[in-house]
């Protein structure tokens, strides 16, 4: 079965693939969706943006649209010789499967990421195309079990055609360095909408004056947010290399997010889990598809600052049981979220698609 792998049309695909043979990024394609070929898929990457004028168009449409990149679905001709197309989220894969409308063009699957969140930035003429696209989709998957109500119910989309598929990540390259963790070192990290960066600052405040003066935050974040110097540093970027080196010097990892549907931050918290690091983690709906509270992490209740400094500063006070927690998330990166089980799934997902 040939694949067309429509990715954002910023996304290089020769450039990502010299890094990753430079051990810079993880996967030799984003979220290994490279390892389909080991499962006997021809995969077709649709390269990056032909030319300025093009993306100036498609800029107008993605304003209009709320994001869906609408000019650059239309652009390959190649895709007509493939058997689906498959696409990571809902700006290419909602464009994608408007295409499949058309004669002669192959069927779509599609990841839906941040359309079932009540706060989604879709404008009136994103939200009729979003819903147009979605019942024409061949196959649409989302990473979370709490996205497929809505999906089913606010969307429209038929329950046969919905698919939950565990993220996975590249376990090769997210692993522990076998270097001690830093005592008291607290990490943050993302940039969506979702996360709750302030919610955390007010948890480390509590968590120094409880007993762990030298507890100390490193965040990384491009969103602005103060960190006071007292609790910590701000880190505008890291690449993957220096995120997996702060991992390893982390006592702890927090996943601290807003309430939502589609598990934000579950690259960081998995990342760290297989970096072997305890991570405590807001628990919102799908959440518990990755982290067996008490088990590979912890979880909190959304917006309380106060459960969140206990989970962290027990963490910090019981260094054996941190390391046994975050040996326990390594294991199960191991046995349930590597990109080889991201690609079986959608190997799946895939053939169901196209037939």
């Amino acid at each position: 079965m040939r694949l067309h792998l429509e990715f954002a049309h910023t996304f290089e695909p020769r450039a990502w693939e010299e890094r990753h043979a430079e051990g810079l990024v993880p996967d030799r394609l984003p979220y290994g969706l490279d390892r389909l070929a080991d499962l006997g898929f021809d995969l077709v990457v649709r390269p990056s943006a032909a030319s300025q004028s093009v993306d100036r168009v498609d800029a107008v449409a993605r304003r209009a649209t709320g994001g869906l990149e609408l000019v650059h679905a239309l652009r390959d001709r190649e895709r007509r010789s493939c058997d689906l197309a498959v696409c990571w989220d809902e700006r290419t894969g909602l464009p994608a499967a408007l295409r499949s409308g058309v004669p002669g063009e192959p069927p779509t699957a599609l990841g839906v990421i941040w359309a079932t969140e009540p706060d989604a930035r879709l404008n009136a003429a994103g939200s009729f195309l979003a819903r147009r696209s979605l019942k024409q989709a061949a196959a649409v998957w989302t990473l979370s079990t709490g996205q497929l109500p809505v999906l089913e119910s606010t969307w429209g989309v038929d329950r046969s055609r919905l698919h939950f598929v565990r993220m996975g990540i590249d376990e090769q390259f997210w692993q522990s360095s076998g270097a001690e963790p830093e005592s008291g070192l607290v990490v943050g990290a993302g940039n969506d909408r979702h996360r709750d960066h302030a919610l955390l600052v007010e948890a480390m405040a509590q968590v120094r004056r409880a007993g762990h003066p030298s507890a100390c935050l490193e965040l990384v974040t491009q969103t602005p947010i103060d960190v006071p110097s007292e609790v910590g540093v701000r880190h505008h970027y890291l690449s993957h290399v220096e995120m997996r080196n702060l991992y390893a010097r982390a006592a702890v990892v927090a996943v601290v997010v807003k309430p939502n549907l589609h598990v934000s931050g579950m690259s960081v918290l998995l990342e760290a889990m297989a970096c072997g690091r305890p991570v405590v983690a807001t628990n919102t709906p799908g959440m518990a598809d990755y982290v067996a509270d008490g088990e590979t992490g912890l979880l909190v209740p959304p917006g309380d600052a106060d459960a969140l400094a206990a989970a962290v500063a027990s963490l910090l006070a019981e260094p054996e049981r941190a390391g046994a927690l975050g040996q326990a998330g390594r294991r199960r990166i191991e046995s349930d979220f590597t990109t080889p089980h991201l690609a079986s799934q959608l190997a799946d997902v895939s053939r169901a698609a196209a037939s």
